[in-house]
């Protein structure tokens, strides 16, 4: 390990954080944070001047785990002394596939290691760093950063071993946390001022305690009083329960909003990925989820050059994207990983057509969440406010995850505020037209 050059004042050292990738990490981090603050560090923005800088990196994407590095890199350029960490899955993989890529971070640190890094760090530098706060599992998180958003992991890990992932082996099997676990970490955000919950996990529809399923957890965390609002990230379809459906067509906290990921539109590169499902079947589910919530935001995620994705491939991802009215669409180059199936396949895509290909289902994703958003108008919708503009403009998200903007209020950061919609712009809610320009 690099040894500092300065004396760090161990009463209130200094500590930073950079995470990329999913919402896993984001409410990783929380806790991570929460067990650093719990120590008596102060937190600062990311590049600012630190003591200690920790990297909670992503390895889902080459590009994900080009910019783990590049933090690293920006961090050591503006703070040279600190001590730099990369934890998360890039640290996983380098521990082990032994690789020395990662240089620029004094401490490699695997998943099981990254909730006690308080603990560490006074252990190898006594005299520079506090003691932590005994280890808990569920330290207070308290609201660090300008958001009244939490991320709550409710679950980890995976073994569907899809061709192309290493969420299997950089996170291990599924493990699910005990209702009253969460309940008791949800009562505390909510009481600290968190007004919305997002429910995360490495498999979220896995999620089960002693029989109990995953709507059994939301209702479990609707029942909290101060929670205003819940949204679950991400879930596979075949994990997707009607009952999960049923009730957020009935529910008053869990959001209009499902993020499911596709990766392809085609039979055959579905198969090839070892996804579990075939067009129809996310068709159906689809079909069902809209019949029930006519109103639903609609994500998913596209892996574009898959190995062995033909242009007529291609273009039944494009069909079905089309058919089908997602309003946040996530489309992703496809990306070798060391130590996947797909590694290894041939018929790799030439970068130059999975570029294109990209481009061509962005710009339809952005066409799809106008034409969505344009289908609110004159209806009335209910938006969080996360904070109020210099005009007196307030800003928040609705429960189908759009942006909204009301102005001529008297609105607060916290209010749930509705409004009828009188205007879109490029996805974004307005309760008010522009003005006409005079000629």
């Amino acid at each position: 390990m690099r040894d500092c050059l300065y004396s760090v004042d161990i009463m209130n050292p200094i500590v930073s954080f950079k995470t990329i990738g999913c919402r896993l990490n984001q409410a990783e981090t929380a806790t991570i944070t929460a067990h650093f603050t719990g120590a008596g560090y102060r937190v600062v923005p990311h590049g600012e001047a630190t003591d200690v800088a920790v990297i909670h990196g992503c390895a889902i994407t080459g590009k994900a785990d080009r910019d783990s590095l590049r933090a690293l890199r920006q961090v050591r350029r503006a703070a040279p002394d600190a001590i730099i960490i990369l934890t998360g899955c890039p640290a996983e993989t380098r521990l082990k596939l032994q690789t020395e890529k990662g240089d620029d971070a004094d401490l490699v640190i695997g998943q099981a290691g990254k909730f006690a890094l308080p603990a560490l760090l006074h252990r190898l530098h006594p005299s520079r760093f506090p003691p932590p706060l005994q280890i808990t599992e569920n330290p207070p998180v308290l609201p660090v950063f300008e958001t009244l958003r939490a991320f709550v992991k409710v679950q980890d890990g995976c073994d569907f071993r899809c061709a192309y992932c290493v969420v299997p082996e950089t996170r291990g099997s599924p493990v699910s946390r005990p209702i009253p676990e969460i309940v008791e970490e949800v009562r505390r955000l909510a009481d600290s001022g968190f007004k919305e919950i997002v429910l995360t996990g490495a498999n979220l529809g896995c999620y089960e305690d002693n029989g109990r399923r995953l709507v059994d957890l939301v209702r479990a965390v609707e029942a909290i009083p101060a929670v205003a609002r819940i949204r679950l990230s991400s879930i596979e379809i075949t994990t997707t329960e009607n009952l999960i459906i049923d009730h957020m067509a009935t529910s008053g906290k869990l959001c209009h909003f499902l993020h499911i990921p596709l990766q392809s539109g085609d039979d055959g590169i579905l198969k090839t990925m070892g996804r579990r499902y075939d067009v129809a079947t996310f068709r159906q589910a689809i079909d069902y989820a809209l019949n029930k919530i006519p109103d639903l935001g609609l994500g998913t995620d596209i892996i574009v050059g898959f190995p062995g994705e033909s242009q007529p491939a291609f273009e039944n991802t494009v069909r079905l994207v089309r058919d089908l009215p997602f309003s946040n669409l996530h489309v992703f180059p496809y990306s070798r990983r060391a130590g996947t199936r797909a590694d290894g396949l041939a018929d790799q895509v030439p970068a130059a057509v999975k570029k294109e290909r990209v481009r061509i289902l962005r710009e339809l994703g952005t066409r799809q969440r106008a034409v969505f958003a344009a289908g609110f108008i004159g209806k009335t919708v209910e938006a969080l406010i996360e904070h109020v503009d210099k005009a007196g403009a307030a800003h928040g998200w609705t429960g189908q995850y759009l942006e909204a903007v009301i102005s001529g209020t008297s609105l607060r950061r916290g209010d749930r505020a509705p409004f009828t919609v009188a205007h879109t712009v490029e996805g974004q809610l307005h309760n008010f037209k522009p003005f006409p320009a005079r000629m």
